[in-house]
């Protein structure tokens, strides 16, 4: 979910170098293609849906309908993975690019746990993160030098950020609120959610702000919030659909969570967030982009662990997510705030 997001700085881009005249068909898994369906920079959407059966023999037939009536000149794989890759060979004769991933060099730091090699490493990555990495990594092979600064323009989004979703209608709440999004993909990523829930009481009765949390049907543990008694803590796990929550999200006055696809969606809106990393790194390119938006991630010499948090720790602490306090995240979520306000 996270990637389809980050890849709509790709679709600004190209969209404000090229103009109207650019035709941009996306094509992503099914469960995914809410997120990007109206997007004002793309003109058509093809999914396919694993999950229900689709063929890849129909999936590809569908491509080549859109290729008949109007033919591709490129094809530009964002996913860098064996499925794109199989599609590209599936239309061997339109030309492609793959975005480099620096899928090397992350595997590398997950193994690598010298101080001065990781170093190394990580600066042959570069410091960018995945959204303005892509944009300079093909901004030349378009004959453009100034993509970073005029994806912005074309965003012109108050935050800096350079992802974009369709508009939504905002969720309609007479009250500022916040959203924390206490879940991710692999359970190694999720900060305590008794620290989530410490965390909501603390805004609630030191800043008088209301607290969303969201989160999937399966996110159980998210019902450790339901013991704050307070009209200001409305917990939604469970509750609302993949549009419904980014309604929520459009609305917020801010957002923080581990590193998962809801901090995206929220910087997608222009709204900041504050990303809690554990056993991933910001350097693999996933950190928020946005203006007013940051980031808590520890250094430990057993981190990263993996490419994409998927490894369980093999410590009895998970440190590099204990070592998060619940004050630090107060008094950064804090700073980011007076940031804000300031402008």
């Amino acid at each position: 979910m996270g990637d389809v997001v980050l890849q709509t700085a790709t679709v600004n881009w190209l969209r404000a170098l090229f103009g109207e005249n650019l035709r941009i068909t996306f094509v992503t898994s099914k469960e995914f293609s809410s997120l990007i369906e109206s997007h004002p920079g793309i003109n058509e959407v093809i999914s396919f849906d694993r999950r229900n059966g689709d063929s890849w023999r129909s999936f590809t037939k569908k491509i080549g309908e859109i290729d008949n009536s109007h033919p591709f000149d490129l094809i530009l794989d964002l996913h860098g993975t064996l499925r794109s890759f199989r599609l590209r060979l599936s239309l061997w004769k339109i030309p492609a690019l793959s975005v480099d991933k620096r899928r090397w060099e992350r595997f590398f730091l997950t193994k690598v746990k010298g101080k001065w090699l990781k170093r190394f490493i990580s600066s042959r990555m570069g410091n960018e993160g995945q959204v303005k990495r892509i944009i300079n990594d093909f901004e030349a092979l378009f004959n453009d030098h100034k993509g970073i600064r005029r994806t912005i323009e074309k965003v012109s989004g108050a935050s800096g950020e350079l992802t974009s979703l369709p508009r939504v209608q905002k969720n309609v709440l007479n009250e500022n609120y916040i959203v924390l999004a206490p879940s991710a993909s692999f359970e190694s990523k999720r900060w305590s959610v008794d620290r989530f829930v410490e965390l909501a009481e603390k805004i609630i009765q030191q800043d008088f702000l209301t607290v969303i949390v969201l989160a999937g049907p399966d996110d159980h543990f998210c019902e450790a919030f339901n013991k704050i008694n307070s009209p200001q803590l409305k917990n939604l796990q469970g509750k609302t659909s993949l549009k419904e929550s980014m309604s929520i999200l459009s609305g917020a006055s801010f957002c923080i969570g581990n590193d998962s696809g809801m901090n995206h969606i929220a910087e997608a809106f222009g709204v900041p967030c504050l990303t809690l990393f554990g056993p991933t790194d910001p350097c693999f390119g996933f950190s928020p982009h946005g203006k007013f938006s940051g980031y808590i991630s520890k250094e430990l010499w057993c981190k990263p662990c993996s490419t994409t948090g998927s490894k369980k720790c093999f410590r009895e602490e998970h440190f590099c997510m204990q070592k998060i306090s619940v004050e630090e995240v107060y008094n950064h979520f804090n700073s980011l705030r007076q940031k804000c306000l300031v402008g």
